[in-house]
């Protein structure tokens, strides 16, 4: 078998970017739940470097008291938000739970309400699609009627999970800390020990693509912070012409979850229109309905345009690779291939050209 130096230069690269797509599937499918906490240490690390060294030249602070100082003032912020939005969610749920009781026992009179107008419009229809939309209605209505249980079913199972959880979770958020006050008190020594099995040619290698990646990734959280913002106006917008009172909490609720591909708007747009449905008020569902609508394609065709325009890619390869990513790795694939793809490019971009 030839030498890999003797082979052409495209059978080079597809074998190398064979072994890489390789070993990042391998980290997302097996070695992320371990490398993850020390992976957003090191992150947080980096971002908080810079105040370190302010802190270390301007002020004096030891290395260490500056990493504990930041590292705590992290997490007092995150502890801080983490409460803010558990109390509002709580406020709420407890004032759901407080309506539940008269919303309970309005419902025999919703649906028989719900059902007469339902008929009414069945008896308006030609009478050869009559039949049709009868078996269609009691299909629909059988299926709503299934919903509360459904409901109380999941809440059941996502709360016994979530207890279930706790203990590696709570391990989770203290190997972040932990790791990142670590980092943080001799980050140029860490630096400088990951880098120094490799040669001087390999080193700069190293830097360059770290230097890439980082600056593609930051431009990848600017184009999903630009999509929140773009769903945020969405839903604000509706959510006030529907008159809804909390517009501005549920519009910025609902653009959280619709960050995350696997949940978006729909989980709370659809229940809330089905709920509206079933109250009588009609022009709320159909309302939310359609500002679902709206979100799915806005969002359907702005991201890849944005992804791409942001990490240099065009809308069909940022489209492809965050498909490929969700197929093969779900979520971290979503984000990982994207700036993947892009990185391998500007490697190759960057390389002389009698390498190529």
């Amino acid at each position: 078998m030839r030498p890999v130096k003797m082979w052409p230069v495209w059978a080079r690269s597809a074998l190398y970017i064979g072994i890489t797509l390789m070993a990042l599937f391998v980290l997302l499918r097996w070695l992320m739940p371990v490398v993850l906490p020390f992976a957003i240490a090191l992150a947080l690390a980096r971002l908080m470097e810079p105040a370190v060294l302010f802190l270390h030249k301007k002020w004096r602070f030891p290395r260490k008291a500056g990493a504990f100082l930041l590292t705590l003032l992290i997490v007092a912020a995150l502890l801080a938000a983490v409460w803010f939005l558990l109390s509002w969610l709580f406020s709420e749920v407890n004032g759901l739970i407080e309506r539940a009781p008269s919303l309970i026992a309005r419902l025999p009179e919703m649906s028989e309400s719900l059902t007469g107008r339902l008929n009414r419009w069945i008896e308006a229809a030609p009478p050869s699609l009559r039949d049709t939309l009868r078996r269609a209605v009691e299909g629909v209505l059988s299926g709503v009627s299934a919903i509360p249980a459904a409901v109380v079913g999941w809440l059941t199972g996502a709360v016994a999970a979530f207890a279930g959880k706790l203990p590696y979770m709570l391990l989770f958020v203290f190997a972040i800390v932990l790791s990142t006050f670590l980092i943080s008190a001799d980050y140029p020594g860490i630096s400088r020990s990951l880098l120094k099995p490799f040669g001087e040619k390999t080193r700069e290698k190293i830097l360059s693509v770290k230097s890439q990646l980082v600056n593609t990734l930051g431009k990848w959280l600017k184009a999903q912070g630009i999509l929140m913002l773009i769903t945020f106006g969405q839903l604000i917008i509706g959510l006030l012409i529907l008159r809804v009172p909390t517009a501005l909490l549920s519009a910025l609720l609902i653009a959280l979850v619709d960050a995350l591909p696997v949940l978006g708007a729909g989980i709370c747009l659809i229940p809330w229109a089905v709920v509206s449905l079933l109250s009588g008020d009609m022009f709320r569902a159909a309302g939310l309905a359609i500002l679902y609508g709206t979100v799915v394609l806005v969002r359907g065709f702005a991201e890849p345009k944005l992804v791409g325009g942001q990490i240099g890619l065009g809308a069909l390869p940022a489209f492809m690779a965050m498909y490929a990513g969700f197929v093969l790795a779900g979520v971290p694939g979503m984000v990982a291939f994207p700036v993947l793809l892009i990185t391998i490019r500007q490697v190759w971009g960057s390389a002389p050209k009698n390498e190529r």
